[in-house]
């Protein structure tokens, strides 16, 4: 049994492509949430989504965009949240934004006699909680886990990938395929193969992303901030931020 883990895709689908073909034949997708915002093309995405048939639970974003919501973005980032999500909604039309808001905000599927329990951001909050980041310490991690009733725990939202154990419970966070934001550009992804997880970057056409971003209307700045994310593959701090020490509010 091959599962392709992806999560925060957000409009990017030059970057699911690229994990698509990398990620080969697969058995099941299993999407952990963000398919939109911050990325050019948010109806391609939610189509592919749709066309794999992935297993997917709703992120903050896509929560966002099909209710009008508050997208939950640090303060430094929320003003581009808030432009994306007004954009984001004039590019779909209304099975998309129907879509987006059938989304559970958590679900747990058994596949091949393994139990997957998906968040998109952790059991406690699947929205604005971004405590589960790789260096979370083991005694916070457990406490954080210890509703989960699966074997496997799969989440996003931080666009930082690691895969840990917790007594029986596996988590795996297969990072951003359409953002990321550790500092390599790459998009990120996981496979799930016979019991094994295994965290994978590909390259893709970021150039092609980056043109399309910069033909959004809004303001140049906005752009700007879009486009340099990608290419480096995380948000420059202003000068005097500090870093959420457990985690980048994304």
């Amino acid at each position: 049994m091959k599962l392709l883990i992806v999560s925060d895709i957000h409009a990017n689908p030059w970057a699911l492509e690229a994990v698509l073909t990398d990620a080969g034949s697969v058995d099941h997708v299993l999407f952990a949430g963000d398919a939109v915002s911050y990325g050019p093309d948010p109806r391609s995405v939610i189509g592919r989504l749709r066309e794999l048939g992935a297993i997917s639970v709703c992120g903050n974003h896509d929560h966002a965009v099909a209710w009008s919501a508050d997208p939950r973005a640090s303060a430094a980032k929320q003003p581009i949240a808030l432009a994306m999500r007004g954009w984001t909604r004039g590019q779909l039309d209304a099975p998309d934004i129907a879509w987006l808001a059938r989304l559970p905000l958590h679900l747990t599927v058994r596949i091949d006699a393994t139990g997957f329990a998906l968040y998109h951001a952790t059991p406690r909050d699947s929205l604005s909680d971004y405590s589960l980041v790789p260096t979370v310490s083991d005694a916070y991690l457990s406490e954080i886990v210890a509703a989960v009733d699966a074997d496997v725990l799969v989440v996003g939202h931080t666009h930082l990938p690691f895969a840990r154990e917790c007594g029986r419970l596996r988590i795996v966070n297969p990072g951003s395929v359409g953002q990321p934001l550790d500092g390599d550009p790459r998009a990120a992804y996981a496979l799930w193969q016979d019991g094994e997880i295994r965290l994978r970057r590909v390259a893709y056409d970021i150039d092609a992303a980056t043109d399309a971003i910069d033909r959004i209307e809004l303001c140049p700045e906005t752009r700007t901030v879009l486009m340099e994310t990608l290419r480096r593959g995380r948000v420059e701090q202003r000068e005097g931020e500090r870093p959420d020490s457990r985690g980048e509010r994304t």
